[in-house]
């Protein structure tokens, strides 16, 4: 297939001197481009414009028809998760999309080679976007573009899956979640524990007051090693990509393959450790404690041993209180893999989130837990299983677009925190994070 770029791209630079790129491939003329867009993009102005599009109408045996947004690492996952789950929905994939030619390729070939019709392939999403048989994506793309793919792709009627953090810029988490409720899409994020029988027993557990008043939850996971560093970097050149496009409304810069590959590690592109791993935990935190947002936060860390200029650091402490007064420490460190645990204490003992063990220790007072309990694990539901049948059935999934808001914006108060060095506040009412 021929690779050509839409006329009406949503991010466009204005200090990048050679905007036009934005527009035409180098293999093609003018003319040759404009020809193409007239045919190609008539039924893009949807997608292009943020207006609402009018969904397919998806009987309840009729196939659904599914689009991939980015087939970089998670994304090999989530297709494993589809292939399982599409035998029992009917569902497949139909179309797929990459700037970079070889993920758009090797995506193509990973789905014809599950026995699937090869599936159309396009560089940009606006071209996806606009097809009309399409009735859902996955978006699995960097963390800085999830909010407003999102935000596109629901305008666009298109129902979503979409990889955690929900944001990491505040404004595009408001807007995202004002377009997710505004068109009444059906939106999973990809926080996956939400789906997993043992934290459902945990929050089972908490919420029957055995355990006692809560004041303190501690969650700590950890690795060794220069995470997110990558051996392959020497693959992308910058003819089969388009960088300007990768950047969205970023700030312009050289084009950086380091940059390009291991995005986690800088800045403009994510946060590190409180987008990839915190993002998970505290979203944990607020389904077991049914909280929804921070009081405030504090946090401190750096890059103390993978000195090979990282912007993100390599180990990270955040302290966040709660409306319901307790306190939540989140910890990771990647120059030592020991003591993960997610621990919560309460006046009459302590319960061990990651084995399901519910012990006396620490505890006080006559109600205290006298033998050790072994919770009673719920059954898994796959969380992908979980977003094809709420695409049919209409009902809200594990994990809601409202859920993703909530840890990007804890997520954003401990990074705010760690930057500034001041503790910060959630103003619920203007929902702004502010200085305390």
């Amino acid at each position: 297939m021929e690779y050509w770029e839409p006329t009406t791209p949503i991010f466009q630079h204005s200090d990048s001197p050679f905007p036009q790129e934005v527009f035409m491939s180098p293999e093609m003329t003018r003319r040759e481009f404009l020809s193409k867009a007239a045919v190609g993009t008539a039924g893009m102005a949807i997608a292009g414009t943020g207006m609402l599009a009018s969904p397919r109408a998806v009987g309840a045996n009729d196939r659904l028809s599914v689009g991939v947004i980015g087939y970089g690492q998670r994304c090999r996952s989530l297709l494993n998760d589809f292939q399982k789950a599409a035998k029992n929905s009917n569902a497949e994939i139909t179309a797929v999309c990459d700037i970079w030619t070889r993920n758009l390729d090797a995506c193509a070939k990973r789905v014809k080679d599950s026995g699937s019709p090869e599936p159309r392939k396009f560089r940009y999403m606006e071209q996806l976007l606009a097809l009309k048989d399409v009735d859902a994506v996955i978006i699995a793309t960097c963390d800085f573009q999830h909010a407003k793919m999102l935000a596109q792709a629901v305008r666009a009627g298109k129902d979503v899956y979409c990889e955690k953090p929900f944001a990491n810029v505040l404004e595009e988490a408001k807007d995202a979640l004002k377009a997710v409720e505004e068109t009444g899409r059906i939106v999973q994020i990809g926080t996956q524990r939400r789906s997993e029988g043992k934290y459902q027993a945990a929050a089972d557990f908490i919420r029957s007051g055995k355990l006692g008043v809560v004041s303190k939850v501690d969650c700590e996971w950890n690795y060794f090693g220069p995470r997110w560093r990558r051996d392959d970097v020497d693959q992308v050149k910058r003819e089969d990509t388009n960088w300007r496009r990768f950047l969205m409304d970023k700030p312009y810069r050289a084009w950086d393959p380091h940059q390009y590959m291991e995005w986690r590690l800088f800045r403009d592109f994510s946060t590190g450790i409180p987008d990839q791993w915190m993002s998970h935990m505290i979203d944990l935190v607020h389904w077991i404690m049914d909280e929804e947002y921070p009081v405030s936060a504090v946090a401190m860390g750096g890059t103390y041993v993978w000195k090979d200029g990282r912007e993100n650091g390599d180990t990270f402490q955040a302290l966040l209180e709660y409306p319901k007064g307790f306190l939540c420490s989140y910890s990771t460190k990647f120059a030592n893999s020991a003591g993960d645990h997610t621990v919560v204490y309460g006046t009459n003992g302590t319960l061990n989130v990651e084995t399901s063990e519910v012990t006396g220790d620490g505890g006080g007072g006559d109600d205290k837990i006298k033998e050790t309990i072994k919770l009673e694990k719920q059954p898994n539901v796959s969380h992908m299983q979980n977003w094809l049948d709420c695409i049919r059935s209409r009902k809200q999934p594990n994990a809601t677009a409202r859920m993703g808001y909530s840890h990007s914006v804890a997520t954003l108060m401990a990074v705010h925190a760690v930057e500034s060095g001041r503790k910060v506040i959630y103003d619920r009412d203007e929902m702004e994070i502010k200085f305390a």
